[in-house]
């Protein structure tokens, strides 16, 4: 009975026709050996299991042969035949983990010297060579520069980071990639077709991902599962038997998984976890294939034909457009930004289930969250379907805070009749104004309101006298009594909560533009209203006044940026609009624009564009009420 032979080792590569996943490596090489133009030392960088030893080998092997065909060994001479033996002595294989001091290196440079006994060059093939110490890397670097005509050297590492700087610019460095999951695939379909194993494709496809690129690491698994699977009845080995014994999550499970994030269900995503865990699932292979599905599901948006990209067949990628149709992008691409960061402290968590429970509901909160841009959006289309002409009704969003002040008012009237039992019939509105003390309630109703000075004289001028109270009831009290004076003195108040109807509405950008300039100048400084008077008025459309303004970064230019705030209360308040604002532009020609003016001239604009989103945004709050997710719902 022979000795039975892994088929890692059954199925090593013996030619480059053979080698996968490596083309651009492979034809180098083959045309190097056609051309007889190969270098003295060469350096093979990549991950475990692509082929960085098997690709030594046969470049040997090729090296020697005594009848290549077409840069491909023969393999049928003897020296070929004795490569794949592993007794040919010109082909030396050094292992430097185990031989990494000074003298192993030392002891390679006295035997180089040496001519080769069959072939035509003595061959060193030095796999991990990056565990070499530095002065061995310093004994061999003389013979590694400029070696003897005989003499080929080809490095293997997988940390090529740590191989000295002046070794690498020795030798032609060739990268070895990750071998796409569709050819690892191919391949074990063919090992399991002349082998005869009874295996499903599933189960195939998840030994696939499961290798992660490397060929080595599929092939060693596909022998774990015949020695562990491979019954005498004949059954296949199935999908579930290797999602058991590797530790990993099927793809149906990871999409109801993606889907409970995408539907905000986070009942149904802490149980999906819970019940991977429990089955003894590996949480951050879990991570990893959640992330690579939502990469996926994203590339299925973007590209037409993501299969290439994806490195993955047509069905796998016709489950994820099921997930396209019924997701927004714009979550998955949440999803991804907030999940990409945390693999490493996953790595180092202690409870890996709770941190990793914790990070998939911070992730769907950001992802479902309100976003400002959607509310005024939203807003918008209200406004132009009709349906907040009520608003356009309502004051000001700068006249409630005005009254307010105004307030102290009426709790005056209250200790007014309790002093003065006589008028009860001259109520509310004449007693608060007369009995009010003056030196502090006169100056605010000033600011108010201007036009008011003929009903307010009779009041300010006997208040010297303020103990004469009974000459002044009679003089004042009995006139208006007869004639209503309440509505008389109404008008003034309601002139008050609503002054905004009162000014002309006017389309005229010239003409607005100069109303805003006079309404600026009570209590504006000179300078704002310099600037304010050099700039020219084009539009007023769709509740934007433009303006044009020359000298960008001056100082006239940030004062009128600084006050756009200030520019857009008075412009609601002369057209009764509260969506109107003032746009600010630079008037100049393109050419005379440099970089540092156009970025100067954006961030003004975004500064101004923020300012009217955040008074936009509280002049909801304050005719709505409550918060910003209930005014959108």
């Amino acid at each position: 009975m022979s000795e039975y032979q892994v088929i890692a080792r059954k199925w090593r590569p013996q030619r480059f026709s053979d080698v996968v996943g490596q083309e651009h490596i492979v034809q180098t090489l083959k045309n190097a050996i056609r051309m007889q133009k190969t270098a003295h030392a060469y350096l093979f960088v990549g991950p475990r299991g692509v082929g960085k030893t098997t690709t030594a080998r046969i470049f040997a092997k090729a090296l020697n042969c005594l009848a290549p065909e077409d840069g491909e060994p023969c393999c049928k001479c003897r020296s070929c035949l004795a490569v794949a033996a592993g007794n040919n002595i010109d082909v030396i294989e050094i292992d430097a983990a185990s031989q990494s001091s000074v003298n192993d290196a030392r002891a390679i440079r006295d035997e180089a010297m040496h001519v080769p006994v069959n072939g035509r060059y003595k061959v060193y093939i030095i796999d991990e060579v990056h565990m070499l110490s530095k002065q061995a890397w310093n004994a061999l670097l003389k013979i590694v520069e400029e070696p003897p005509a005989h003499i080929k050297f080809i490095f293997a590492t997988t940390e090529v980071h740590m191989v000295l700087g002046t070794i690498i610019s020795r030798c032609q460095r060739f990268d070895l990639q990750r071998i796409p999951s569709r050819v690892i695939t191919e391949r074990l379909e063919q090992i399991c077709e002349a082998e005869n194993v009874s295996i499903t494709r599933e189960a195939i496809l998840a030994i696939s991902r499961a290798a992660d690129g490397g060929m080595r690491d599929a092939q060693s698994l596909l022998d774990q599962m015949i020695a562990f699977f491979s019954a005498t009845d004949g059954s296949a080995i199935t999908e579930e038997q290797v999602l058991s014994l590797f530790g990993l999550s099927g793809v149906g499970e990871i999409d109801n998984l993606i889907a409970a994030m995408c539907e905000n269900s986070r009942g149904r995503v802490v149980e999906s976890v819970f019940n991977l865990a429990s089955r003894g699932k590996n949480l951050e292979t879990l991570f990893s294939d959640v992330l690579g599905r939502l990469r996926g599901i994203q590339l299925c948006y973007l590209i037409e034909n993501p299969e290439q990209i994806l490195e993955t067949d047509s069905e796998s990628v016709a489950e994820m457009r099921k997930i396209c149709h019924t997701t927004n992008p714009e979550i998955i691409q949440i999803l991804l930004e907030q999940l990409s960061p945390v693999g490493r402290a996953l790595h180092d968590a202690l409870n890996k289930q709770v941190f990793l429970e914790s990070i998939f509901l911070k992730a769907m909160r950001e992802a479902h969250a309100v976003k400002i841009e959607h509310l005024i959006a939203r807003l918008n289309q209200l406004r132009g379907a009709g349906e907040l002409r009520f608003v356009e009704q309502l004051p000001a969003p700068r006249t409630p805070e005005k009254i307010t002040i105004d307030a102290p008012a009426p709790p005056v009237s209250v200790p007014a009749p309790a002093t003065k039992p006589e008028p009860k019939p001259q109520p509310v509105p004449v007693i608060p104004e007369i009995k009010e003390k003056t030196p502090a309630a006169i100056p605010e109703p000033i600011e108010i309101s201007e036009p008011e000075p003929e009903i307010i004289e009779p009041t300010t001028e006997p208040e010297p006298p303020v103990q004469e109270q009974p000459p002044a009831p009679p003089v004042s009290i009995p006139t208006p009594e007869p004639t209503p004076e309440p509505p008389a003195v109404e008008p003034p108040a309601v002139r008050k909560t609503a002054p905004d109807p009162v000014p002309e509405k006017t389309s005229d950008a010239e003409t607005l533009w100069l109303q805003i300039i006079q309404e600026a100048a009570n209590g504006s400084s000179k300078e704002l209203i310099s600037a304010m008077k050099q700039c020219q008025p084009v539009t007023y459309e769709n509740s934007i006044l433009t303006l044009m303004f020359e000298g960008q970064n001056g100082p006239a230019w940030l004062l009128l940026s600084d006050n756009a705030g200030f520019f857009m209360e008075i412009i609601q308040r002369l057209t009764g609009d509260w969506m109107s604002c003032v746009e600010l532009n630079n008037h100049f020609e393109e050419t005379d624009q440099s970089p540092r003016h156009r970025e100067s001239l954006m961030m003004n604009q975004q500064a101004m564009q923020q300012a009217n989103e955040n008074e936009l945004v509280k002049t909801i709050i304050d005719l709505f009420g409550g918060s910003v997710a209930e005014i959108k719902k």
